[in-house]
């Protein structure tokens, strides 16, 4: 009878805060992001944030730049990843170029601060892709490749 008790008591309690009425466990649910073929949005975006952070780098600051550089290019560029519709290889058309400027930067960020041999490489690889970047964004009849 005592076991039984026991058991009993505990289902109630395991029970009671598993199903209770507390508001703090609640979610809110947010609608899913709808994909799109369409990325300008994403690669303005893109670029507005290169032109903030390189500048990081090109002062010459070497502080907190995992924080400061490479997770706010990680972030944008897996946003970029799901947010745009990725139907097939050329859905982004030269927008594309703007998020490889996102990559290269991230890329001469690691240099800098792993003290990098190539780091000028690094550099001139990221200018090239960020002056492609540029030219896509001035031309956007160049950019997306119209929906299928």
């Amino acid at each position: 009878m005592k076991t039984t008790l026991v058991v009993f008591s505990s289902l109630c309690l395991t029970s009671f805060f598993l199903f209770g009425c507390n508001d703090d466990r609640k979610q809110e649910i947010t609608p899913a992001i709808k994909p799109t073929n369409d990325a300008t949005a994403m690669a303005n975006e893109a670029w507005v944030l290169i032109n903030q952070l390189d500048q990081v780098l090109y002062s010459g600051q070497k502080e907190q730049l995992q924080e400061n550089i490479r997770e706010p290019l990680r972030e944008l560029s897996t946003r970029w990843r799901v947010e745009v519709k990725m139907t097939d290889a050329v859905t982004e058309g030269k927008y594309a170029l703007c998020r490889k400027s996102l990559t290269s930067l991230d890329v001469w960020t690691r240099a800098v601060m792993d003290k990098a041999s190539d780091l000028a490489v690094k550099q001139k690889e990221y200018e090239r892709d960020k002056s492609l970047c540029k030219d896509a964004l001035e031309h956007p009849e160049l950019g997306n490749t119209s929906p299928k």
